[in-house]
């Protein structure tokens, strides 16, 4: 997706991508494909699994690999950046596995090699509470990264895993960081300084991920964006704007992470109401699902950021941090 100055969309050497789509999955992926071509979308984060099991985590790989082997279905499982540029060029949606949470892995830092080579190259270290590796976000005690943690780290370095500090805890995540030889992202997140939720990153922690050359992924979740109901597509680019001004605008990047959770997914995951609202959930007003994502690069115009800094934000940066991080 290119913006020009004026913010409409021209040419097609540039791309889109959205680094936590949830909602996207290999049983909806002819409905969701059409919505991401309106949206402008080219490659998702796709979530395999985050609390569930070793067994559950390896089912749901091979059905997105049944997908990739399918030539019916219009998106292919991708694991370079290599790969996301060809299936744009293709005509489909590149599908780039992602883990968010290291449970699936069962407490053996040996999968970590297992899973990249199913094509699982992004995972999350924690989710909201403690976990084998460390705490997360919504852990009060935020002991930080478990020697596990740190074994865990070494190995996605080993195997060129991206190492994902979403949902972590502060200290969870800046101990990542120092642990990380390789960039490290926030696949979805905004900024704490404007908007105090604990899923969101304080400025050291971005400024942290940002020096190792990373990105962070701006989250469309209402309460992550403002404490004061439905928010808009302006208030999400607050946190674009605060980004860009800290660490500059090539570490912001799109995460959004639509999800459409019932009440029996949102107590099976163990949301903490003070945080996350009981379902249905809301989206910014301008940006209510995939097929709205072509609004925000007029936005972003809007707010200043150069022609070249909004491709940036809406895909380049995080197929650079991500190039960085899987090699060739």
């Amino acid at each position: 997706m290119v913006v020009e100055a004026s913010g409409s969309r021209a040419g097609s050497d540039s791309l889109c991508l959205v680094a936590a789509a949830p909602s996207v999955t290999p049983w909806s992926l002819r409905s969701d494909h059409e919505e991401l071509a309106a949206g402008g979308v080219d490659a998702v984060f796709a979530t395999v699994a985050s609390l569930e099991d070793t067994a559950t985590a390896v089912t749901r790989v091979g059905q997105w690999l049944g997908v990739h082997d399918d030539p019916r279905h219009p998106a292919r499982v991708v694991t370079s950046a290599a790969e996301i540029v060809a299936a744009k060029a293709a005509g489909q949606t590149a599908v780039v596995l992602h883990f968010q949470g290291t449970e699936p892995l069962g407490g053996d830092a040996g999968l970590v090699g297992v899973f990249a080579r199913l094509g699982v190259q992004v995972m999350q270290l924690t989710y909201n509470y403690r976990a084998q590796a460390g705490d997360g976000c919504c852990e009060p005690g935020d002991a930080g990264l478990s020697r596990y943690g740190g074994m865990l780290v070494d190995r996605m370095n080993e195997h060129r895993v991206a190492v994902d500090v979403a949902h972590a805890g502060v200290r969870t995540a800046l101990d990542a960081v120092d642990r990380s030889s390789r960039p490290v992202i926030a696949s979805h997140a905004n900024a704490r300084a404007v908007c105090d939720s604990p899923r969101n990153l304080p400025d050291e922690l971005i400024t942290a991920i940002a020096a190792t050359g990373g990105v962070v992924g701006l989250c469309a979740f209402q309460s992550f964006i403002t404490a004061a109901g439905k928010p808009s597509l302006e208030q999400l680019v607050d946190h674009a704007v605060h980004i860009a001004e800290l660490v500059g605008p090539e570490h912001v990047g799109l995460g959004l992470d639509f999800a459409d959770e019932s009440e029996e997914e949102y107590d099976f995951f163990g949301y903490d109401e003070r945080y996350y609202p009981r379902p249905p959930w809301v989206w910014p007003d301008g940006l209510e699902w995939l097929h709205h994502a072509r609004n925000i690069g007029p936005v972003l115009a809007s707010r200043g950021f150069t022609p070249a800094e909004v491709n940036g934000v809406l895909g380049g940066n995080f197929l650079r941090a991500l190039a960085a991080i899987w090699g060739n």
